[in-house]
């Protein structure tokens, strides 16, 4: 069963599946509300998983519900947190962006994340 602290690279996956959401620019319609609304529902990780046709994150979260539900939980706080202060981040337009800074922002925080861990060396 997996638990935190969680890979810092976890978060990278999601970064790169909201990129990869960012950059068709088929998903310019999501909206600040729209990604409050999600995650305070919940329902963030499905309805992005339904913008990307079916995937988010390369498949990164099937099988992870306690990231998953940790993640959403975040975002959802940041959310609360900064509820009218969108413009912090220099967002105002579009929810994949702010969600891309939201995620930004956990990892500066850092709670409940550990680095990977250090790729042995080998010395010839």
């Amino acid at each position: 069963m997996e638990k935190p602290p969680w890979p810092l690279s976890s978060l990278a996956m999601v970064m790169f599946g909201i990129s990869n959401l960012i950059d068709g620019g088929d998903n310019d319609h999501v909206t600040l509300e729209d990604v409050k609304r999600r995650a305070a529902d919940g329902t963030l990780i499905d309805y992005l998983t339904k913008l990307g046709g079916g995937t988010f994150a390369s498949g990164f979260l099937k099988g992870k519900p306690q990231f998953s539900a940790w993640y959403v939980e975040k975002i959802a706080d940041n959310c609360m947190a900064m509820n009218g202060r969108e413009g912090k981040y220099g967002i105002r337009n579009r929810g994949l962006c702010l969600l891309f800074s939201y995620t930004a922002e956990i990892m500066q925080q850092g709670d409940d994340l550990k680095f990977n861990d250090p790729v042995p060396t080998i010395r010839l």
